[in-house]
This record gives C-alpha cells, sequence and structure tokens, in this order.
C-alpha cells in the first residue's frame, strides 16, 4: 500500500476542519481522526465527509491510532487533538493526560510505523514566562520556553517529547507555535477570547445588542483559516532547515478594535464590552511574534487580518448554526 495518506488528529475542530480542506485543495488525501467527528463544521468549511478518510478513534488508544494508520496508508500525521488553554486549568489531570499521552501515543506510531514527520500544533504560551518589564523586545524561535499554565506546560512538554523522540528514531518532528487563535466553531472547548469574539460574531449576525466580558488588552489573534495554513505547509514543505515555526498575523488586537470591525460590515448591531476577571495567568502586554522564520522556510503569509477574517467567520458560523 502507498503512504499517501495524512493523518489529521482532531481533525473536525476548527484548525483540523480548515486543514482538512486545504489538503484536499493541494491533492493530499486526509484522513480526520476524531473521538467525535463534526460532520457539520467540516462541511461548513467545503469538506464533504464522503469524501475523506474518517476514524471514530481515541487518541489515547494506540491500537486504533496504528490501525488507522495502517488502512489508510498514512506517512505523515498532523497531530490537531488536544483539550485547550482553559479546560486544563479546569481539569488539569484529563488535560495533561491526553495532551502529553496523547502525544506520545502519535510519536509511539510514528516510530513503529515509519511515519516521516509529524506536525504539532504548540502555542506561543509557552513562552509568555520570558516576557515581562525587561524581557525580549523581539520573540523569534530562540525564545526560552516558561510556561504559566497547565495547559502552556503541556504544549511545552509535547515539543520537548516531539523533538527527542524524532532524533532518537530518526522521522521529523516539526512544531508551529500559534498566536491566539479564533474562529467559527462548536463552543464547547473554547476559551474565554473565542467565546467571547464570537458571541460578537453572533449578535452581529443578528443585528441584536449585546454586552459582552472582555478581560483582555491587545493580543495577536490568529484566524483558524491562517493557523490551518501555517500548519499545514509546515506539514507539506520538503527540506526544511528548522522545526520550530512563529504563526500568527502580526496584527495586535484589542476588544474594542473587534467591536469596530464588525461594525464595519455589520452596522445594525450594538454591541459594548464590559471589563471581566482574566481566566488565565497571562501577562496582559505582549508584542507579535516574529514570522521571518515561517515566511522565508514555509512560505507563510497570513491571508486573514481581522478586516477580512470577521465576515468569513460570520459567514462560516451562519452556515454551522444553520441561520
Amino acid at each position: 500500500m502507498s503512504r499517501d495518506g495524512i493523518l489529521v488528529t482532531g481533525g473536525s475542530g476548527l484548525v483540523g476542519a480548515y486543514a482538512a480542506r486545504m489538503l484536499l485543495d493541494r491533492g493530499e488525501q486526509p484522513v480526520v481522526f476524531d473521538v467525535a467527528v463534526n460532520e457539520r463544521l467540516l462541511g461548513a468549511v467545503g469538506v464533504e465527509v464522503k469524501s475523506i478518510g474518517v476514524v471514530r478513534g481515541d487518541i489515547l488508544d494506540l491500537p486504533a491510532l496504528i490501525s488507522a494508520i495502517r488502512e489508510h496508508g498514512i506517512g505523515r500525521i498532523l497531530h490537531l487533538a488536544a483539550f485547550l488553554g482553559e479546560e486544563v486549568q479546569r481539569r488539569p489531570y484529563s488535560g495533561a493526560r491526553l495532551n502529553l499521552m496523547g502525544t506520545v501515543n502519535v510519536l509511539e506510531a510514528a516510530r513503529l510505523e515509519e511515519i516521516s514527520r509529524v506536525t504539532f500544533p504548540s502555542s506561543g504560551t509557552v513562552y509568555l514566562g520570558s516576557l515581562g518589564e525587561g524581557g525580549p523586545k523581539k520573540i523569534d524561535e530562540t525564545i526560552a520556553l516558561n510556561p504559566l499554565s497547565i495547559y502552556a506546560a503541556t504544549k511545552a512538554g509535547s515539543e520537548f517529547l516531539g523533538r527527542t523522540y524524532a532524533q532518537r528514531f530518526g522521522f521529523e518532528f516539526v512544531a508551529v507555535r500559534f498566536a491566539a487563535l479564533y474562529g467559527p466553531s462548536p463552543a464547547g472547548l473554547k476559551a474565554t477570547r473565542e467565546l467571547a469574539i464570537q458571541a460578537m460574531v453572533r449578535a452581529a449576525l443578528r443585528g441584536e445588542a449585546a454586552s459582552i466580558k472582555w478581560p483582555y488588552g491587545p493580543a495577536e489573534l490568529l484566524y483558524g483559516k491562517d493557523a490551518a495554513k501555517g500548519i499545514v505547509l509546515a506539514c507539506l514543505k520538503d527540506k526544511l532547515k528548522d522545526r520550530i515555526f512563529h504563526i500568527g498575523s502580526g496584527e495586535m488586537a484589542t476588544g474594542e478594535q473587534i467591536v469596530a470591525a464588525l461594525a464595519q460590515h455589520f452596522p445594525r448591531a450594538k454591541i459594548t464590552l464590559v471589563k471581566g476577571e482574566r481566566p488565565m495567568p497571562y501577562p496582559e502586554e505582549r508584542i507579535p511574534h516574529d514570522q521571518s522564520r515561517a515566511r522565508d522556510q514555509l512560505g507563510y503569509e497570513p491571508d486573514y487580518l481581522l478586516e477580512k477574517a470577521l465576515p468569513d467567520y460570520a459567514a462560516t458560523l451562519k452556515k454551522i448554526e444553520g441561520g
């Protein structure tokens, strides 16, 4: 059997669904591996489930993972299955178990099944403890890891596990550190920032008044489509010099700027922000990633800055929610 398939764990989540679509558009053969396949989200981003391989499986079930690799002729893995930030803070044992042991299972499968490359979505949160007064004025891939949350620790730990597994067993492990993700998807595991943006977009679509809690300062937002673009490039690009890449938008945005951008497209919406409690122990002051390495080696450039992302978000959310 050929080994042309690309397994996308967590493949019906926000980034996974967009990644599956982009892989299809590039003539690749994505196989979605997910514990609960969200066909509505896949359909909303243009993926017909019948056109791809789909495996309903738990990332903690190593035999199921290996069976999927063998059955579908998998040669590369995009490992996106994980609990996200605040969910890990609320459920630290379950979050650490899924994020770390899920990664170990993928790496073991790569070792046993001779997978050529594992591509992993890390997070800009892994180095936030290195910011602050007297900290670096430029954030590139050489910044010291210093996680401030359990979630960030699982991402940093997965980076180290992947790097050492790859060195020991001779496959490639490529980590892509995302800026602050947002985009249209079911709300179950979204972080506070994502929930707030989704509430803004939903209110704008309906032309309703809404008062939304916003506990953040400026942040570098990354739309789901651009996140998927970055990780797909990292999965497919041959002969990479480096194995860690920062993927963002380069655009810092406040809650007020999001509201103003939405008002350009949905003038009937009346959205006000109120100060909420910060849910994570991260510094409020941020600076954007340096993305020169991703630009030079991957050919990555963001396509969806805020003004373009928000109407696309609204149109996709409308499809998901049947509006």
